[in-house]
């Protein structure tokens, strides 16, 4: 008899994960009419460029000085959650982030962090939205620095959109067309 225990394996995700947590799904880390609010949209697409209609993305980021919490207001805690539509569309309304301190090295250019939960995926996918608008501050940003293909950088660019609009689609997979978002692995 084995009496080693592991680790519970992954399990895919969904779709049925949407009726449990569409309750806690807000687009709003800032109200529409808060100075400097953006409203960024996208769609999530699987492997053959179908959308997937009930994927969930979490995202997390600085405030519009670059700062994370505890050092922002009290009011502002940077995360949201949202559930892609019957289209694969989101919409989250926010501020740009500000460009944010150097934790070992050069400083890092406004990004939100974000979070892929999709069907078929035994693990959640990680990526970053940057903005095509900060074309200086994408140059000396170290993560986009160190990724040598150029698709991959432009994959984490979100497209401006008229003045407070981006929009940022996530390609879970497109190895045929070579457009598929970059994301990357952390370590358990």
């Amino acid at each position: 008899m084995n009496s080693q225990i592991g680790r519970t394996p992954s399990q895919t995700i969904g779709p049925f994960f949407k009726f449990g947590t569409e309750w806690i799904a807000d687009e709003h880390i800032v109200s529409e009419d808060h100075e400097g609010a953006i409203v960024l949209t996208g769609a999530v697409y699987d492997g053959a460029g179908n959308p997937v209609p009930d994927a969930m993305l979490e995202i997390w980021q600085a405030d519009e000085n670059g700062n994370f919490p505890p050092d922002t207001p009290e009011s502002w805690t940077g995360f949201a959650r949202r559930l892609t539509d019957a289209s694969g569309e989101y919409r989250i309304v926010t501020v740009k982030p500000g460009v944010v301190a150097a934790v070992s090295g050069e400083p890092q250019a406004p990004h939100i962090s974000m979070v892929v939960f999709a069907r078929g995926l035994l693990k959640p996918v990680f990526t970053r939205v940057y903005f095509d608008d900060d074309a200086e501050a994408n140059a000396s940003d170290p993560l986009l620095s160190a990724l040598e293909d150029a698709e991959a950088r432009s994959s984490l660019l979100a497209g401006a959109i008229g003045n407070s609009s981006y929009r940022f689609d996530i390609r879970l997979q497109d190895s045929s067309r070579g457009l598929e978002t970059q994301f990357f692995a952390f370590d358990d």
